[in-house]
């Protein structure tokens, strides 16, 4: 029986809007699309997500390898264009799901984008538990994410709703024991949740 419903933050919660990022990176620092998106598959982005340096940090060691005049100021504010609204009909589905589980958020964010969240996205206060990739010094799809998870929420894997857009992610809760959802946007995940009784 399902107690507790985990879900993704971009892309599931929030929408997400990396190409708009990209393109004003290119645009101020004169690279092309292809050295950006290299960039965004580096290990310095995985590393930051992963919480292996401080915010200031990660803006030094990417003008360092990506040479660009950008202040640090205009850097972090092209970086939280990333940001989106939340998911249409998502809210509605959380203030729906609060009375009946425990609902938690596991993402692979930044303190940065993080911050920008909490400040601007009003229902992140339903949710109790926030795995967060840069304080876990983890990345979905490592499978110590998710036993961290199981071991804080006090439970077995076949207690839990896994909701992620990432196919690796699912596919990894899965191999551990968690329900899951493949999904992009809130229509695909109340269709999943009444196919598998978690909602009427």
């Amino acid at each position: 029986m399902v107690k507790h419903i985990i879900f993704d933050l971009g892309n599931v919660l929030i929408n997400i809007h990396p190409e708009k990022a990209l393109h004003q990176f290119a645009d101020t620092c004169g690279f092309s699309i292809a050295r950006v998106r290299e960039f965004f598959s580096s290990p310095i982005y995985w590393d930051h997500m992963a919480g292996v340096y401080p915010p200031e940090t990660f803006y030094q060691k990417v003008i360092e390898t990506y040479p660009c005049l950008i202040s640090r100021e205009e850097f972090q504010q092209i970086w939280n264009s990333v940001i989106g609204l939340p998911k249409e009909g998502i809210e509605k589905l959380i203030q729906e799901l609060k009375p009946l589980y425990q609902l938690s958020v596991c993402s692979n964010t930044d303190p940065w984008h993080w911050q920008k969240v909490i400040d601007e996205v009003g229902f992140m206060q339903h949710f109790t538990h926030y795995f967060l990739s840069f304080e876990l010094k983890m990345n979905k799809p490592d499978p110590g994410v998710f036993r961290i998870m199981l071991q804080q929420l006090n439970c077995e894997a076949k207690e839990c709703l896994f909701i992620d857009d990432i196919r690796v992610n699912v596919i990894e809760a899965e191999n551990l024991g968690f329900n899951t959802i493949l999904a992009l946007d809130t229509g695909q995940i109340v269709a999943s949740m009444r196919k598998q009784g978690i909602i009427d």
